[in-house]
């Protein structure tokens, strides 16, 4: 084991617990998807729990799929003890509306064996549609306080494009849910108002996402560089609102001398990859852009290490969990200032924000990050100072007051 693995632990230790187990507060998680799943939101998930269970303050049960029978009934990871309930699920990626309903029928079937062997004192939902509504359910049939967490696409009118025919059920389903629920909090004061347009009497808190800022992290003084090759990383669903067909039309228009000097990798999946692939090989890119598929926080952490430069020129967020890991990773992030990224990336990091669907505008940025190396790295420095900011203990902590409140009151 190297000497950075061994001082850069990479899950919550465990606090000495202030209370014996009986006395600390039932916690119950409910996500339709958890790590090894892949996604910012269920990882957001993750970091909740764990950090609720690294206070030792909390006894944390997590309720999630199974993803088609793929991963145990029972573990514990990392302090958490999570239930997995049968679910039918293809990919390791975006539940369909089908396996969401899916996961809140199986949950229901699951409620009462799962109520007298956790008996929760209050529960966080993630996304108001499957958790939430299970939660609700779940209140409504023993009392149990819950909040519910918006993460984006659980908000009517945020994906149009996706859930359009199903908006008019989601508003009724997201104003039975956020009437129900203790405390409403979005991840993003842009994702706040717009749910309160379908719910205008609801107060909405914002939390946003964190970061673990000991997982991500700069690369230290003894890592080698090599700056003859600039190294661009993505990290996004491959879907087209994340907006990486504007990357590669950004790099195809760079000067020949530009694109050899860069290599280019983009994780993640989705229906987009296709296009993507084909848009790539049309601009003659097969050498410079790679799409690597998924991967996990092992991965990606020291590969976001070893980049230079972090682009998402995304056209919808709330606060990006991939951003942020970025920013810990003392990487300069160029990206766009949509949802809250504009609260994140304040004052000399504004530099960095470029419009959204404009390739041109993001080749301009590009260009000239990768030919001042001493502003990347001012940048990359001020990045991590930003992000450290966003430590998920700190966001643990405006949970838990919530926690609190709901259970006195």
């Amino acid at each position: 084991m190297s000497a950075e693995k061994k001082m850069q632990p990479t899950t919550p230790e465990p606090a000495a617990s202030t209370q014996p187990r009986e006395a600390q507060t039932r916690l119950l998680v409910i996500c339709q998807g958890y790590p090894p799943y892949y996604g910012g939101a269920e990882r957001a998930a993750a970091a909740i729990a764990e950090q609720a269970a690294a206070s030792g303050e909390y006894a944390v049960s997590v309720l999630t799929s199974d993803i088609g029978g793929r991963l145990p009934a029972e573990e514990q990871r990392n302090g958490v003890d999570v239930h997995r309930i049968p679910c039918p699920k293809k990919n390791w990626t975006r539940h369909s509306v089908l396996e969401l309903l899916a996961f809140y029928r199986s949950g229901r079937r699951h409620m009462a064996a799962l109520e007298d062997k956790l008996n929760p004192q209050a529960i966080i939902a993630v996304f108001t549609m499957p958790a939430g509504l299970l939660g609700a359910a779940w209140s409504r049939r023993y009392g149990t306080p819950f909040i519910t967490v918006l993460q984006g696409s659980d908000v009517p009118g945020y994906q149009p494009g996706r859930f359009a025919l199903l908006h008019p059920i989601m508003r009724a389903v997201a104003r039975y849910v956020w009437r129900r629920a203790a405390h409403v909090s979005a991840v993003s004061s842009p994702l706040a108002d717009l749910a309160k347009q379908t719910l205008p009497s609801r107060e909405f808190g914002v939390i946003p996402n964190g970061v673990d800022t000991r997982v991500f992290h700069p690369a230290t003084e003894g890592d080698a560089r090599d700056d003859s090759t600039i190294r661009l990383i993505t990290v996004a669903q491959l879907i087209e609102r994340k907006g990486i067909q504007h990357l590669i039309e950004a790099i195809a228009g760079m000067p020949a001398g530009t694109r050899a000097r860069l290599q280019a990798d983009v994780y993640g999946s989705g229906p987009y990859e296709s296009v993507l692939r084909e848009q790539i090989d049309k601009a003659g890119l097969q050498g410079t852009m790679t799409l690597k598929g998924l991967a996990d926080e092992e991965v990606l952490a020291p590969e976001l290490r070893a980049a230079d430069i972090f682009v998402l020129p995304t056209q919808q967020e709330g606060l990006p969990l991939a951003l942020m890991e970025a920013m810990a990773s003392g990487l300069p992030c160029l990206t766009t200032p949509v949802g809250d990224i504009p609260q994140v990336l304040q004052g000399e990091l504004a530099e960095m924000l470029v419009p959204p669907a404009q390739p041109e505008a993001l080749r301009a940025a590009l260009e000239a990050l990768i030919d001042a190396p001493e502003r990347r790295r001012a940048l990359g420095a001020a990045c991590r100072v930003a992000a450290e900011a966003y430590d998920w203990a700190s966001i643990w902590s405006r949970y838990a007051a919530h926690v609190s409140a709901i259970r006195e009151n």
